[in-house]
């Protein structure tokens, strides 16, 4: 099977983080807060965190890139996601990750199946790739987090 290419795939774009070695501290509240019916407030905040401690892992070997298309949109990965992947990790079997494939970039599940791998995506509209001998193959990194405006989630309800 072949892959969808050109515009509808799901290409990245470079984001330039700024530095990690900053902490990004914002107010936490430590109440749980539920899906369901609503619960009394709390008005106190507990802490403050540093999202860099809660979205890197390896500082060094993470980056953030943002998304275009729409291959990974059932993964709650919409255009203008921004993805933050650790190059340091093993890429596992269903991890989504961002691969080369042909020199081209992509984000897909990774799927290995003994020494056959195959790039699939989240989106009914595409194709899983199979990756072959003959291509150009390489995983670049795990997608450890996505940061979505929830304006942007409901592009993911299709």
């Amino acid at each position: 099977m072949g892959a969808a290419t050109g515009a509808d795939d799901q290409f990245l774009e470079p984001f330039k983080p700024g530095p990690m070695n900053i902490p990004l501290v914002i107010p936490y509240f430590s109440i749980k807060v539920q899906a369901g019916f609503p619960s009394p407030a709390m008005d106190y905040m507990e802490d403050r965190i540093d999202l860099n401690k809660i979205l890197v892992q390896h500082p060094l070997a993470t980056f953030v890139v943002e998304c275009t298309g729409d291959s990974m949109i059932n993964a709650f990965i919409p255009p203008m996601a921004k993805l933050v992947v650790d190059r340091s990790l093993i890429a596992q079997d269903n991890d989504i990750v961002l691969a080369v494939v042909n020199g081209e970039f992509t984000v897909k599940f990774l799927s290995k199946n003994g020494q056959n791998y195959s790039l699939v995506p989240a989106n009914p509209k595409y194709q899983t790739l199979e990756i072959t001998h003959e291509m150009s193959f390489e995983v670049w990194g795990v997608v450890t987090n996505i940061i979505t405006p929830a304006n942007l989630v409901k592009k993911c309800m299709l």
